[in-house]
């Protein structure tokens, strides 16, 4: 080659990619974690006893919402102090913040620290009423109320929507929320999905493994060292760029 010229070079983008997943990110408590990864276990022939575990999906981790027992019904009646919906009746304020001013107010601050109020269950008399909310169907005053903190809007698995009386902020829904593993592996998101698993940690996976153990093995590696390095494959690709190694070798 040092003796060929002029030179003819080629290059393509690698097709293996790794990626090192955090577990402290700043955040107080971890939403999200290994289980986010959905992976299928591929033969590699038909007889084959040999595994190959591909990333299929990303899987939508539990919110702040759903993990502090946020119910739908519930009302939100302060947003970092300031009162909204029944909390305005609660302290008697004359402003009423709409559901379009909450929203503003819940994506805009972070973090959130967010009071809830919850009518006794001696109070809920039909499904009706537990997803409405009004003076007669909601009592403020005597309401069970607890609190929330999430990082951010983002990050708290829930909708609202306005109770019947017009002025409440209910709960609509609960959702899910994009964990600390499908955040930190956003940009690459799209290119790894469809890849196997080449390595974790460097250590190349062996034939037998299964997508639980492999789980497994992420989320015990990143609890124990507080990060985890997975190496993807993409194996279309390898064989596209072998097949065109061997065709320029045939050629030269």
């Amino acid at each position: 080659v040092g003796g060929m010229r002029p030179l003819s070079l080629g290059f393509v983008k690698p097709y293996l990619q790794s990626v090192i997943i955090e577990r402290n990110v700043g955040e107080e408590e971890v939403i999200g974690g290994p289980n986010e990864l959905l992976l299928t276990e591929i033969k590699t022939g038909p007889n084959s006893k040999e595994n190959k575990i591909v990333l299929k999906d990303f899987d939508q981790a539990e919110g702040v919402a759903e993990a502090g027992g946020i119910f739908i019904g519930d009302n939100l009646i302060f947003v970092n102090g300031i009162p909204v919906g029944a909390g305005c009746r609660l302290v008697k304020s004359d402003l009423h913040p709409n559901l379009n001013e909450v929203m503003e107010m819940l994506e805009q601050q972070s973090p959130l620290k967010l009071t809830f109020a919850r009518a006794n269950t001696s109070a809920q008399t039909s499904a009706k009423r537990m997803l409405s909310s009004s003076p007669l169907s909601l009592e403020v005053e005597s309401a069970n109320k607890f609190n929330v903190d999430a990082p951010n809007f983002e990050q708290l698995g829930c909708q609202f929507a306005v109770g019947y009386n017009g002025t409440d902020i209910v709960v609509k829904s609960i959702t899910g929320v994009e964990g600390i593993f499908q955040r930190q592996l956003k940009d690459v998101k799209k290119s790894i999905i469809g890849s196997f698993i080449e390595s974790i940690d460097g250590e190349v996976i062996p034939s037998y493994v299964t997508p639980q153990i492999i789980i497994n093995a992420i989320n015990r590696r990143w609890t124990t060292n507080g990060q985890v390095e997975i190496t993807f494959c993409n194996e279309k690709h390898r064989d596209a760029v072998r097949n065109l190694c061997n065709k320029n070798a045939t050629q030269n």
